[in-house]
């Protein structure tokens, strides 16, 4: 969902929102479901921002954070051009109810990536030809994409404007479902 679509200067960055958020955790509207948001600044060029989600659960045992097996990782999503302001996107995981007195302690992983088509100088059969004796040195222009940035976000609390959420503006870094 875009909240504005004016480009900004590289120089205003710092004062965009870059956070992860849990917007949904285990309401009577959503039963055993995390919802992870994002928001994301654009920086006014033709880079596209993508996203991917991984909803993590506390091991007690292991005393260490742990990726859900199955589902627990989304697809890369494209999220959109980076000339917008800033941009908000989510994913909602979906649980299985827990057995009676346990809980599970949930929080999301979110990966941003910003990529950019790059030009990439590219021989052609006959120019790979003409290395061999053949007259004609052509080559071609291929273009191919590059990961310009990345950056992995923990969720947290706090975050304002949150869009998408049970109840609405809901904010947290770790979800109950039980």
């Amino acid at each position: 969902m875009v909240i504005s679509k004016a480009t900004r200067s590289d120089a205003e960055a710092d004062d965009r929102p870059l956070w992860a958020t849990v917007n949904i955790c285990d309401t009577a509207g959503a039963p055993n479901a995390l919802g992870v948001r994002t928001s994301v600044p654009g920086n006014g060029s033709g880079e596209r921002i993508f996203s991917r989600y991984t909803a993590q659960w506390w091991s007690s045992a292991k005393q260490e954070w742990l990726t859900v097996g199955g589902s627990g990782v989304t697809d890369w999503i494209f999220l959109g051009d980076a000339d917008m302001t800033s941009r908000q996107a989510g994913w909602t995981f979906r649980f299985v109810q827990p057995p009676a007195g346990t809980t599970y302690v949930m929080r999301g992983v979110v990966e941003l990536q910003w990529r950019q088509l790059v030009q990439v100088a590219r021989k052609s059969r006959k120019a790979r030809r003409a290395r061999s004796g053949h007259r004609n040195r052509t080559a071609r222009r291929a273009q191919r994409v590059a990961v310009v940035r990345e950056r992995t976000l923990l969720t947290k609390t706090g975050m304002k404007q949150v869009q998408g959420g049970d109840p609405a503006g809901l904010s947290k870094a770790m979800c109950l479902i039980w």
